[in-house]
């Protein structure tokens, strides 16, 4: 038996739908009271372990390690210099450690002060971070599937509809 929803029910569902996840957001601490005013930079959020860090040698206690992966550096920096926001994101209690060893890499990076953030929007630094902001695309070894930077820098432009 197919159960179909009443119009009134849809249009209901899609007014109600913003008020109540920015009621939920509210209530995380974290979130800023003011959304920043005018537009922002697309921002690519990159899960450290993977497609930056490869992690060869083991978890290591989360020490940062080795080399960055290849092709990272290079399209982490024409991301940003093509305009979009990159974050490093890591489970790691260390984000100063993950900041430092992309600064080792050639990839300009802060880690995060744990301020009220729902988006980051610097694109000449990455933010390493734990909390999952607000992006578009995340670039991860599972979910979409991150072979080679050439290859993801380019779903990632065909994706957000940027040249």
């Amino acid at each position: 038996m197919e159960t179909t929803v009443p119009p009134i029910t849809r249009t209901l569902a899609r007014r109600l739908a913003p008020l109540l996840h920015r009621a939920a957001y509210a209530l995380w601490a974290r979130y800023p009271d003011q959304l920043p005013a005018g537009p922002r930079p697309p921002c690519i959020t990159v899960k450290v372990d993977g497609p930056l860090h490869l992690r060869d040698r083991g978890w290591q206690g989360g020490a940062m390690y080795g080399d960055i992966a290849p092709g990272a550096r290079d399209a982490l920096l024409a991301l940003m210099a093509d305009g979009y926001s990159v974050v490093a994101r890591s489970q790691r209690t260390d984000q100063k450690a993950v900041a430092a060893w992309l600064e080792q890499h050639g990839v300009p990076a802060v880690a995060d002060t744990g301020e009220p953030r729902a988006y980051w929007m610097d694109t000449t630094r990455v933010l390493c971070t734990p909390r999952a902001l607000t992006s578009p695309f995340e670039v991860t070894p599972y979910g979409y599937s991150h072979r080679d930077w050439d290859t993801t820098t380019a779903h990632i432009r065909t994706t957000i509809n940027r040249p």
